[in-house]
């Protein structure tokens, strides 16, 4: 059910508070604060144990609508990620996966093994392997799970995007799930698309 603006004379009823109130998230101070009545208003109405006026639950649904309306507005991880998602498996020689990389010009890599994300192979694992006195010729003989990192966290597409952002401030890449399959891959250079 639809909550009316404010400019509707009839509500839902009050019974409607709490339930729309907690499938938005909010707590019962976080509404109060927004519609500016006390929490204890609040959780007095919800547990019908008072009446309130009018104008308070007309308030405490035009905050409720408010809050609809901005969640609705938010872009999800499935509006900036890419659907094509190249990965390599934890078996592979590294000098092939490497090969990958460079083909697609791509600085890292999901490890998938089967559907599951096992690990992540990005430019600093190779550099750390040079570093570390390993020659490139021995890269053939090395597997990519040997050497790869932890996986890239997951998210599923229906994520605000905010989420991948904040992911993406300490790790590389997130993947894009549907139903716990990953169907896609959120990079930094993605959320250029909300631009």
């Amino acid at each position: 059910m639809l909550l009316p603006g404010l400019r509707d004379p009839m509500l839902p009823g009050i019974e409607e508070i709490p339930r729309t109130r907690r499938a938005l998230g909010l707590t019962q101070a976080e509404l109060a604060k927004r519609a500016g009545v006390s929490q204890s208003a609040v959780a007095k109405i919800e547990r019908g144990t008072t009446s309130p006026s009018y104008d308070v639950v007309r308030r405490l649904f035009a905050c409720l609508n408010a809050e609809r309306a901005e969640k609705e507005q938010v872009a999800s991880v499935a509006d900036v990620r890419s659907r094509r998602v190249v990965s390599v498996g934890p078996r592979l020689p590294l000098e092939v996966a490497v090969a990958e990389m460079r083909q697609h010009k791509f600085s890292q890599l999901p490890v998938i093994d089967g559907r599951n994300p096992v690990g992540s192979l990005s430019e600093r694992t190779v550099t750390n392997l040079i570093l570390a006195g390993r020659r490139p010729s021995e890269f053939s003989r090395i597997r990519v799970g040997e050497v790869m990192e932890p996986p890239f966290p997951t998210l599923d597409e229906r994520s605000p995007v905010y989420l991948a952002a904040a992911l993406l401030q300490h790790y590389g890449a997130v993947l894009a799930t549907v139903r716990g399959q990953v169907q896609g891959i959120v990079t930094k250079s993605d959320l250029l698309k909300l631009v």
